[in-house]
This record gives structure tokens, sequence and C-alpha cells, in this order.
């Protein structure tokens, strides 16, 4: 049964995002197009705080800095404030998310440009010096303008640069990469997946390892993932779970139980799925946002979650953000489908569906794309799309049903005629408005476009799809989207590779109402690599455009097809996954 909030605690949920705004003393708006016309009538400049509702350090904010006279008094003299959920705008959080939550911006209301940045919690006397320090800005920096397209793939150099960092930035006493906050960069984790199949043991090693100790962030009364661990170590953790953290996180387990059977990365998968089906799951089906990290808003919280279930009832439940927005709502289904091909539970499929067609239901636009929210000022977001757009490609992937793969395609047109950057490269993180600052070429948003439209030209052989991976790999390799990598390889390299390379390509052919054809499909899912596609061809039926007419045997049949070979045609699940061992 799921869990439902308790009234008095729903109602707080709901009502959570006001009381934050009434901070005493300051008029809180929203960024838009008035709050520009006011700074400029009133020739004052623009305050963002760009908050995140989980945050703890945003609630400190509101309590000890907003609270202060003079805080209060400096912004009220020149500055017209504005505050802003950043899940609410993945056009500014993309924008600002390097600086971390809040971010704190000043604008200048008549170019838009950025004229200081401040980078999460400020006491009120550096917070006063913050707004001292408004200044042209350095639109290279802010912008991640592109001076010149890069190639369709990484340079040589750029490669052997990026895997050095992979394993020179490994922490050998704690795991995991980089050596502050401690948290599961899941796009490393598959590229070391990927690596360990091509025979880089030690690349093996380095994801397990990770996985398991990054077990520390998994809540053993709730499930769920923890965002992250402080001090440089995973047993300090930060309490807020947040879908996108979890839905990958999530996904990665589920692929490593694929690849190494290892009874601890399902069980670790189910536990994050557990936390999102009890907490952030609708009673539609479809999924919130995050559960805050503070049962009372900017008070730590490490006391309460050592606390059991029951203990933690007594006090309170931290607030769920009930906002259902497309972009969260793709993350999940994609690591549903991953949990399902690991586990064989078709509880979690189901799941997948039915938040698929609750998106397709209510978020849905013309032409093929999708909403963020029910209603979107600064929308649409390209974050929606290529996260909608990966998770309808893993449906079919996992159901063959072709409504899916329409929904994908649809996606990708949408995607392609607005959000491409006038460079020649890239994808936009939105269409421009004349009230917020320039759109963006992000890496993370454009890393994602590339593997989604990649895998989606291997399905269906649509060369447009094929140009827009493209186009987003020569913003990827280009120098100033290479320029700030550190120790965060997997999700560049992953890209670059998947572009290059076949995916691992199962068809099973046979009818479907075929019970023989049905078992071979299922188990074609639980093949190990992540990069991969899985085709159910019924005989007789119109194949694609450039693909495989497989014969027809009169028996359900199936094939494996890699490294430029295919296999002979494999009739029982058993010989199908003896196929996959010879890897």
């Amino acid at each position: 049964m799921s869990f439902r909030l308790p009234p008095l605690i729903a109602l707080l949920a709901v009502i959570s995002p006001i009381l934050a705004e009434d901070a005493p003393g300051i008029a809180w708006r929203s960024l838009d197009a008035t709050t520009f016309e006011k700074a400029r009538a009133e020739k004052k400049l623009v305050f963002l705080d760009l908050e995140a509702v989980w945050c703890h350090w945003c609630h400190v904010m509101d309590e000890r800095t907003y609270a202060d006279p003079g805080v209060r008094d400096a912004l009220a003299k020149g500055f017209i404030a504005a505050k802003v959920d950043q899940d609410s705008r993945p056009d500014l959080a993309r924008r600002y998310e390097d600086y971390g939550w809040p971010a704190l911006v000043v604008i200048d209301p008549v170019t838009l440009k950025d004229l200081t940045i401040g980078s999460g919690f400020h006491k009120p006397e550096d917070f006063l010096k913050l707004l001292t320090k408004a200044k042209e800005p350095d639109a290279a920096e802010f912008e991640r303008k592109v001076t010149a397209p890069g190639e369709n793939a990484l340079s040589t150099d750029q490669k052997q640069v990026l895997l050095g960092k992979l394993r020179n930035r490994f922490d050998e006493k704690e795991k995991g990469w980089g050596t502050g906050h401690k948290f599961v960069p899941w796009e490393n984790i598959e590229l070391c997946i990927q690596l360990d199949r091509k025979g880089d043991e030690s690349a093996g090693r380095m994801a397990k390892e990770t996985l398991t100790a990054a077990l520390a962030l998994i809540d053993p009364h709730w499930g769920g993932l923890y965002q992250y661990s402080a001090d440089g170590d995973w047993r300090h953790p930060h309490f807020e779970k947040i879908m996108e953290f979890e839905s990958e996180v999530l996904r990665v387990y589920s692929l490593a139980s694929l690849e190494w059977r290892r009874p601890e990365d399902l069980a670790a998968a189910k536990q994050i799925a557990k936390h999102l089906h009890d907490f952030l799951r609708s009673p539609e089906g479809a999924y919130y946002v995050s559960q805050d990290a503070d049962v009372v808003p900017g008070q730590h919280s490490a006391d309460y979650f050592s606390l059991t279930d029951p203990g933690r009832r007594k006090i309170g439940v931290p607030r769920v953000d009930q906002h259902v927005y497309a972009r969260e709502n793709g993350l999940a289904i994609t690591a549903l489908v991953a949990l399902w091909q690991a586990s064989g539970e078709d509880s979690y499929l189901d799941d997948a569906k039915q938040a698929a067609q609750w998106v397709v239901d209510h978020r849905s636009l013309p032409e093929g794309g999708f909403s963020h929210d029910e209603k979107d000022s600064h929308g649409p977001f390209l974050a929606d799309q290529v996260q909608m757009g990966r998770a309808m490609t893993a449906l079919f992937t996992a159901t063959a049903d072709p409504k899916w793969l329409d929904h994908s395609i649809a996606c990708a047109r949408f995607t392609d005629a607005r959000f491409r950057k006038d460079s020649g490269a890239g994808f936009l993180s939105s269409v421009a408005h004349p009230d917020s600052p320039l759109p963006v070429c992000d890496r993370n948003e454009n890393i994602a476009m590339v593997r989604w439209c990649n895998l989606l030209n291997r399905v269906t052989g649509d060369a447009a799809c094929s140009e827009m991976a493209k186009r987003g790999m020569r913003f990827l390799s280009s120098d100033g989207a290479q320029k700030d990598i550190f120790s965060f390889v997997g999700g560049v390299t992953l890209a670059d590779q998947e572009l290059a390379e076949e995916p691992v390509h199962i068809a099973v052919v046979g009818g479907k109402d075929d019970p023989k054809a049905a078992a071979l499909f299922a188990a074609a899912q639980r093949h190990p690599s992540p990069y991969k596609i899985t085709e159910w061809k019924v005989p007789g039926a119109a194949f694609r455009e450039g693909g495989i007419d497989y014969p027809d045997l009169g028996r359900a049949a199936a094939y494996l097809c890699a490294d430029g070979r295919c296999s002979s045609p494999k009739f029982t699940a058993a010989e199908l996954h003896e196929a996959f061992a010879k890897k």
C-alpha cells in the first residue's frame, strides 16, 4: 500500500512555498516581466534567490539572513527581490546549477545580464557584501559561449584526458570520485560498467567499490537515497531525497545488478524504488519531485533520521514537493524500466507505464512535446523533452508497443524545431523569453540529447535523429564544453562511445500471442549491456527501412547481434542467456 501524507502534513506540503515567500519584511516576487518592469521603473536591480524547496541551507537563509533588519533594508532600497524554486524552472536551474542552492543572483533589469552571483548560504554580513559587488559580467563564464563548434566525435587527446581523469581522480581511500561531497556519479558508474564489459577490470572495481560505499546513503527505514554526504566520506549525509538522484542511482544499481549479479546491488535498487512508491508516487501514478531534508525547516535532522519509522512518524514527516513535472517523471520511468529488466518483477514496469500515460494525458503539448508543469510561464524546457523522450524509448524497448516509440519520435521532432542553437552545435535549455536571462547550452542536457537521439536513430534508422545526436556532440567536443570537466567524465565519454558504436541488438521473431516469443522477449531484457535495443518482429509485418528482415522459421526465435556479428537463432531463454555469457 502506498504511503499517503497525513492531512496536516499534506496541507503544510501545499502551503509551505507560500510561507517561504512571506519571509519577514521582504516582498518576494516571481521572476517575470512585471518584476523586471518594476525594477526598471524604480531604477533598481533585480535580486534573485534561486532556492530548492528541499534544501536545508535555503531554509537557514530564510530563518537567519532574510530576517536580519539590515538585509531587509538593503534589499528594499536597492533591489526588487524574486524567489524561485529551481525545480520549477529548469532553464534557471541549468544556468546557475554550478553555484548550488541557494544561488544568489543580481541581475541588470535592462540587459538581463548577471552582475554578480553568490553560492550557498551567506551570513547577513557576507550577504550585504555580495550585494555591493554587482559588476559587469563575464558573459563567457555565465552564458557558456562556445567560440567554435567541435567535431562529431571527441579527439584522441580529449578521450585520453577524460579517461585519465576517471582513473586519477578516483578516491582510493573513501571510494567514489571527488574528495568533498560524496554522491553517486551515475554516468561514471555506467561508463565503468561499459569498460568492464570490454575487459577493463580496474574500471569495474572502481564502480563496485563506489556502489558498495554508497549503500550508506540509503535510508534503512523508509528506503530512498539521501542526496550526498559531506566531509569527504559517506558517513555524514544530507537527508533530502531528490528525484533526479534517486532515479539515476536506482538505474545504475539496476545496471550493475544485470552485469555482476551482486545481491546487494539489486537490493539497493529496490530500496530506492520503495521510497519512490511509498512517498513520491501520486494517487494517479505520476511522481512528485522531492522530499525535504528537514522535518522542521532550517533544523538539521540527523537525530530525526536516526529514528525508526514509528519514531519519525510521531514527530512528523518531512515535506514532499507535490508538483508533478514531466522531467522528473521521465527520470523515474527510465529507472523503473531498468529495475524491471534487472528484477523481472512486473510491478515496476506497470508503474512506469502508468506514469508515462499520465504524463501523455496531462503534460502533452501540440506537435509532440511536453510541458514541465500544468502551466509553464517560461517553457517549454529542453529537460522535459529529453527525459520524456528517453523514457518513451526505454518503454518501447521494454514492451515493443509502438505507441511509445511514436511519442519519442514526435518529441524529437518538437525538440529539434525549438531548441537548436544557431551556431550549429548543441541545444539550448529553453526557448528565449524577453523577461529571463538568455538560455544556455547545458552540458548535461546535451549529453542526454546525444544518447537519446543516437539510440532513437539506432531503433528507427531515422537520419534526422542521427543529425540531432551529432549536433549535440559538436557542442560536447567544443573547447567551451570541455574546459571545466573535472572528475565526472562519464557522460561525455558515454555519448561519444555510443555515437561511434552499434548497440547490442536482440531481435525476437514470433507472434505477439505466442508464449514462446513472449518468453524470449522477456529473456532479451536481461542482457547486461546498458547500451542495447530489443525488438519484437512479427513474421510478415513490414520492417523499417534499413532494418534486418529476419527469416520466419515457423517457430519463435531470437537473434543476438553485437560487435559486428549475429548469432544463430535461439529458441529458448536458456539458449539466449548462454549467448549473453559469451560476451
